[in-house]
């Protein structure tokens, strides 16, 4: 009996001890940065294909660029990075990059201006998702060979079709696609002329702050600190992006200590947990948008009056305050407020008499069944609902696709939906994006993907980015907007504040977020 119960103890201590190393194990070293997120929406880590939000912030921290935005005078403005300097022509078409010495990639090896030219004209011949930022200032796989001109080991010159304005080249070419990649490398690890793309799936050739270490779909995301970056080794050495999809458990993650940072709460749970000891709640900004988008050639939606019907079905006021929990703004039009041609007025509440009258006089007095598609984060879920409730006042039966952000975004990409909720997030602080994006089928982003084949607005969109005169160019955008607000297949629903719960050990991650949508200075972290 007393050895049976001398092996319970031991059996127990040894429990204990597990137990208790655990808890050890479980503390996350100063040096480690471990965030919990929904990462159902990473497709990829290329630099030349990726096109989400929090994937492209990933890819950021993976790749350096001739320039990047900046947040440290409390406005987004362009600093050079790899670029020791920059110059503009005099007829504002040509922009010549003189590139730092001593460059180098992650593994050692030297960063040239050839490889900033081959990681460019990969992008374009890849005829990625984001091909229309370069495209749409006049760079195109036909002619990347007389616009894209290297002088030596350290100089390179783009040449554009029209002068632009500079925030528009200097934002454009902050995006992830510039992010120079080791040539050497990727050919190194080519398939049948894919320019490395199966490789870059899933590794890092670049330049930035970190280096991929790991990626487990669905699982975790592992960085590890570059110490051959530009600006020096950052003071978090690893970044670890655990796969967490329910805003719930991102709460608990970070209020029990086993993740540093929750990306996708609920304004709801935000709000819960306010005042919480060991937490604090971070918000700014947003540079992106949420809204409901009708594919203008599908069915009853082909007819503006049933969009315009769906518009004033909508109750905007309640998704803001009930769904979002007021962390958001209310805008309905495309460019973001803050911005140069700010359109502040929001023509739609919910007005079911007219919605059924716009109904009735499109040929639909009993209504229509419809398909609405969206991604498994818990406010886009309570956005559908929303949307769900609200149409079926006005006869209007919508039946919710829930599935993985991946999913979602390869069948809009495809123009293979009737309705989808979905974001954008800007990719340079000028109206030009959003119209370009919003409104100028040509360009092949959200009004393309909705097949709103719209000339008037895509001539407009066109105009305006290179009127010089700054009073026209916003009267050329209020037009716009109030055209589209009759026309376009889109219900805007608000302007994004960007938002998480982090440990209060954290440091400097607000100077590290601001700007998020288009940035995000995983360097200006510490603990």
């Amino acid at each position: 009996m007393k050895r049976n119960k001398s092996l319970v103890v031991f059996v127990l201590c040894i429990i204990f001890l597990l137990a208790f190393s655990t808890v050890l194990s479980a503390k996350i070293p100063n040096d480690t940065l471990v965030i919990a997120a929904n990462t159902g929406i990473f497709i990829t880590l290329d630099p030349g294909v990726v096109y989400e939000v929090l994937p492209g912030k990933i890819v950021d921290a993976l790749y350096a660029k001739l320039v990047d935005l900046s947040g440290e005078t409390g406005t987004l403005t362009p600093k050079p990075v790899l670029a020791e300097r920059w110059e503009i022509s005099e007829n504002k078409m040509e922009y010549t990059f003189y590139l730092k010495k001593g460059l180098k990639f992650a593994n050692g090896d030297p960063l040239t201006v050839n490889d900033v030219e081959w990681s460019v004209k990969r992008y374009l011949n890849l005829d990625a998702p984001s091909v229309w930022l370069l495209e749409s200032i006049g760079i195109n796989k036909g002619n990347m060979g007389e616009t894209i001109k290297v002088f030596d080991d350290y100089t390179i010159r783009f040449i554009f079709d029209k002068p632009y304005a500079s925030n528009i080249i200097l934002g454009i070419l902050t995006n992830q696609f510039s992010g120079v990649v080791n040539s050497k490398l990727v050919m190194k690890n080519e398939k049948d002329g894919d320019y490395g793309k199966e490789y870059l799936n899933d590794h890092s050739a670049g330049a930035g702050p970190y280096v991929l270490e790991r990626w487990e779909r669905n699982n975790i995301i592992e960085l590890r600190a570059n110490p051959n970056y530009v600006f020096g080794e950052p003071a978090i050495k690893r970044i670890i992006v655990q796969d967490v999809p329910e805003a719930s458990n991102q709460r608990l993650y970070v209020e029990k200590g086993d993740a540093d940072v929750a990306w996708n709460l609920t304004g709801a749970l935000l709000k819960e947990m306010e005042g919480k000891p060991g937490v604090k709640i971070v918000t700014v900004p947003g540079h992106g948008n949420e809204y409901l988008a009708m594919n203008a050639q599908y069915g009853p939606l082909a007819n503006a009056d049933v969009r315009l019907a769906i518009k004033w079905a909508i109750n905007y006021e309640e998704i803001v305050e009930k769904v979002l929990d007021n962390y958001a703004l209310l805008v309905q039009g495309f460019i973001n407020k803050g911005y140069f041609a700010y359109v502040p007025e929001n023509p739609f509440k919910q007005d079911i008499v007219k919605a059924k009258a716009l109904l009735a006089k499109a040929g639909y007095p009993d209504g229509f069944e419809v398909e609405l598609i969206t991604s498994n984060t818990d406010e886009r879920k309570a956005e559908a609902e929303k949307v769900q409730a609200d149409l079926a006042k006005a006869g209007i039966k919508v039946n919710i696709i829930i599935m993985q952000s991946s999913q979602m975004y390869a069948l809009y990409r495809a123009q293979s939906h009737q309705m989808v909720i979905a974001g954008w997030g800007n990719d340079f602080t000028d109206p030009d994006n959003l119209a370009q994006s919003h409104a100028n089928y040509r360009a092949k982003q959200l009004a393309w993907r909705n097949m709103w084949y719209d000339d008037w607005a895509a001539d407009i969109t066109e105009k305006a980015q290179v009127e010089p005169d700054p009073e026209k160019r916003i009267q050329m955008y209020k037009e716009l907007t109030e055209y589209w607000f009759q026309n376009g297949p889109f219900a805007l629903f608000y302007q994004t504040i960007e938002k998480w719960a982090i440990r209060e050990e954290v440091k400097g991650f607000e100077a590290g977020a601001f700007g998020y949508g288009m940035v995000f200075d995983f360097t200006k972290i510490y603990k």
